[in-house]
């Protein structure tokens, strides 16, 4: 997705409202990343395990 005005009037009313002491400003931020979970970049999750169920049937005998 593309960066919009939008998103970045967003960014700015967030910011706003940041503590003016860059540490904790800092945190905050750090804090929601981990809160949404998706803002910095997504994060590789490993495939969950695909179990393989093989049936071995001997063939019909066909008369």
């Amino acid at each position: 997705m593309k960066e919009q005005p939008w998103h970045r009037r967003h960014a700015v009313q967030l910011a706003c409202q940041l503590p003016e002491d860059q540490e904790d400003a800092l945190l905050i931020i750090r804090a929601t990343e981990r809160l949404i979970d998706f803002v910095a970049e997504p994060r590789l999750r490993p495939a969950p395990p695909i179990s393989a169920v093989v049936h071995l049937i001997e063939p019909r005998d066909r008369a």
